[in-house]
């Protein structure tokens, strides 16, 4: 028998670490070292960093899965439409030099910084793009990426564990299981990257301002992290960093440590100023967006989860009855899926850890609060909509939670009646997967007998060979949990996707070939099939850009209210049947169409949505280039004459030359006595500013939200630029900000000294140094308090 005090040793006799401060066995400066802490041998456990190292190379090699069992896991949503196709587009720019922060091409998809979503300055994602726009297959491109920040979540998931107090191979089960939770896996990880890449920056940032508040680290790695999460442009990513930051200071509150939450703030305060940077030229387009959502309160059942999806998240096979797309109530997703184990081990689990735990928890607990309240309030709260979104969040808390208590042992007297628990939460689990799904019984049976045989094995492993075979136990189930349910789920069907978006850049450019200059789709996607667009016949959102043609319809979070509704088109590029029509008006006060003032080359008309239209003749001015089953296209017979992107001239205004480039164009014109006016091909977005001969002069945002300038008589040169608002002021507050930090390192490096200085150990007569006190909390000072023959292993 092993009794408390007992040291703690695995079968290849690695020695027992404090949790997470500067190695295996080391404490950190000013950590007392744990009483039950094992005594040295010689052989030491690796080192911590390689532990987080060789957790991230597992995980990914776990993660890689469900891709090799469906190609377009991590292919579906957002990523086809908006993400995949852009960082593509992305990465060639980056690799050709060049980096626009607005392209007038990709008209109300291309103003690239007020969509925040694409992350022009986190550096992290610019490699990521150009190692995207290597790959030929979008598909390929979005698996790697996402399988790198789930591999990323997974480090930080172990690192918070580990600086909670867990011991290091519960830190390591806890941490992968983390990222292939339900909503993070099949939501953020298949479909809402930015929402994956904000939840990992936001738990590297949890723990490396925890570690901060602890003494162990200077204030510039949690704000580098911090920085990090807010540059994705993610709003939950700002969410996620202000609740961790309540918690944490919360916890200072209560420890009366005061200078530590002066540090916590000061860095605190520098990462928000980042914002600027990111959100105040958003901020600056709202005016004219198409997408404006007012701060609001209210529940439209959209995406909210309830206690009884909470109580079946253990079962891998429950799917929540959530009001989702489509008018649906029913999931076809494991949206609400936590980890395998957490519930049923609940029976075995040593409580009376919480009461006094290896490190406080007080953080973690407010943490935990506050995104339940959110997870189960309602569908709208302010400007953050769909509960859901936030469950990962709550779940890797309670993740956390789970670790610190496991790492305390598993009770395993009473066996029988915690066993008969054990089963009966299983049960319970099975049946609110059959409750909502009944005609799923036979997947929820076989997955209730698979739960409840892990469960056991779980406790045996643990008396027979400690926490080495149960953990290894538990990551069985967790890589079969995760096999099983992307080869099942969706139950429609399997894990494939029913309409596969086109994934081939080279048969995107072969499919467009016949393509000239700026193309428009008129197209509605409720009825394209694979074949439709597999080759090009059909582009929506921005997957033109990564066939190499400047087209119209994009996708945009924000879009341009004015054009778009001109347009008839949605967010994604998607158009109704009366688009056409608005086409052919005429401008008022200008005798040229709209579809002339937007410089259209090549019209593509989808064939189900006019058939009348596609068999008749062209318009005059245009001719028939290509027919097949899905799309009729014509060509302009004569491109514009008139250079760089101006699309109308008034009569008697005479344009010599227009130098265009992304953010400016440069125009000379010779207007008649009567004056003049120009219009653009090119959307009048806050932040253009135009000057004449060098003198300013106001643009106007003319029909359809196009760039219009009036102009007095004689030969001017006309300037226009485009700066998004708040752009300069974000770099500066950022270089601020971080020389703040920088300072605020330096004072932390400098008290740090001296206090070690006034720490240090006397040197009495006898010769034995006096310890030092205890400045920093223990660490885990139950390591030895487990029953069972054999506790935790590292």
């Amino acid at each position: 028998m092993v009794t408390e005090g007992t040291p703690r040793v695995d079968d290849a006799g690695l020695r027992d670490t404090g949790p997470g401060d500067t190695g295996p066995g080391d404490t950190g400066p000013g950590d007392a070292p744990s009483s039950t802490a094992a005594p040295r041998t010689g052989r030491r456990g690796l080192p911590e960093w390689l532990v987080v190292v060789l957790v991230g190379i597992g995980a990914a090699a776990a993660y890689v899965i469900p891709y090799l069992q469906h190609p377009l896991f991590y292919y579906v949503g957002d990523n086809p439409e908006s993400f995949v196709p852009l960082w593509h587009h992305f990465g060639e720019s980056l690799r050709a030099g060049v980096w626009p922060t607005m392209d007038p091409s990709g008209w109300y998809g291309g103003n690239y910084t007020a969509d925040t979503a694409y992350a022009l300055w986190n550096p992290v994602e610019l490699v990521n793009y150009v190692i995207v726009s290597l790959f030929d297959d979008l598909a390929s491109g979005a698996a790697f990426v996402m399988i790198e920040f789930m591999a990323l979540l997974a480090m930080a998931s172990y690192l918070l564990c580990r600086e909670y107090g867990a011991t290091r191979t519960i830190s390591v089960v806890v941490g992968v299981a983390i990222p292939v939770t339900g909503f993070t896996l099949y939501y953020e990880a298949a479909g809402w990257p930015a929402g994956l890449m904000a939840f990992t920056w936001v738990a590297w940032f949890w723990w490396a301002a925890r570690r901060h508040v602890r003494g162990q680290m200077s204030p510039i790695l949690p704000f580098v992290l911090g920085v990090l999460g807010m540059l994705t442009g993610n709003p939950y990513a700002t969410l996620g960093l202000m609740i961790v930051i309540f918690g944490i200071a919360l916890e200072l509150l209560l420890a009366k440590r005061i200078r530590q939450l002066v540090h916590l703030l000061v860095m605190s305060a520098c990462v928000g100023i980042s914002g600027i940077l990111v959100f105040f030229p958003l901020l600056g387009v709202m005016k004219i967006s198409s997408r404006q959502e007012l701060a609001m309160i209210l529940n439209d059942t959209f995406m909210v989860p309830d206690l009884g999806d909470l109580a079946g998240s253990s079962a891998p096979s429950y799917l929540p009855s959530i009001t989702n797309w489509n008018n649906a109530v029913l999931e076809n997703l494991p949206s609400t899926y936590f980890i395998w184990f957490a519930i049923p081990l609940l029976p075995w689990l040593r409580w009376t850890a919480l009461r006094r735990p290896a490190r406080p928890i007080a953080s973690l607990a407010a943490i935990i609060g506050v995104y339940a309240f959110m997870v189960l309030g309602p569908s709208n709260f302010w400007l953050f909509r769909w509960p859901i979104r936030l469950v990962e969040y709550l779940y890797l808390g309670l993740g956390v939670l789970l670790a610190v208590l496991l790492s305390a042992g598993l009770a395993t007297d009473r066996f029988r009646r915690r066993a008969l628990a054990t089963g009966g939460l299983v049960l319970l689990g099975a049946y609110l997967s059959f409750a909502v799904r009944p005609e799923f019984w036979r997947m929820h049976l076989a997955v209730a007998v698979a739960m409840a045989a892990l469960s056991l094995g779980v406790v045996v492993a643990y008396r027979r060979g400690g926490w080495v075979a149960a953990g290894a136990v538990m990551m069985i189930g967790t890589i079969g949990v995760l096999t099983y349910q992307t080869n099942r789920i969706p139950v429609n069907g399997g894990g494939g996707v029913a309409v596969e978006p086109p994934r081939s850049v080279s048969r995107l450019e072969q499919g467009t070939a016949a393509y000239r200059g700026t193309v428009l789709q008129l197209a509605n996607q409720s009825s394209v099939r694979t074949q439709d667009q597999d080759d090009g016949e059909m582009l929506f959102g921005n997957l033109s850009v990564a066939a190499g043609i400047e087209a119209i319809n994009r996708y945009s979070g924000i879009g341009y209210a004015e054009f778009t509704t001109a347009l008839c088109m949605d967010y994604k590029g998607v158009t109704c049947a009366g688009s056409f029509d608005a086409l052919w008006k005429l401008v008022p006060q200008t005798g040229t169409t709209l579809i002339d003032a937007l410089r259209v080359d090549t019209l593509v008309l989808q064939n189900k949505l006019f058939p009348q239209i596609v068999g008749k003749a062209p318009k005059p001015g245009w001719r028939l280039e290509l027919r097949d089953e899905v799309r009729t296209v014509w060509v302009r017979e004569q491109p514009s004459t008139l250079p760089g992107r101006v699309s109308y001239a008034q009569y008697g205004t005479e344009v010599l030359s227009s130098d265009s480039r992304y953010e400016t164009e440069t125009t000379r014109v010779r207007v008649s006595a009567q004056g003049g006016e120009l219009i653009y091909a090119r959307l009048a977005w806050p932040g253009y500013a135009a000057t004449l001969d060098g003198r300013p002069i106001e643009i106007r945002d003319g029909t359809a939200g196009l760039l219009t300038v009036a102009l007095p008589p004689g030969e001017h040169e006309l300037r226009i630029e485009f700066q998004a608002p708040g752009l300069r002021l974000g770099f500066i507050t950022l270089a601020g900000a971080t020389g703040v930090v920088l300072l605020q390192s330096v004072l932390w490096w400098v008290g740090r000294r001296r206090r070690a200085s006034a720490d240090a150990p006397r040197q009495p007569a006898d010769g034995h140094a006096e310890p030092a006190p205890d400045t920093i909390e223990p660490v885990l000072s139950h390591a030895g308090s487990h029953a069972g023959p054999h506790p935790e292993n590292h």
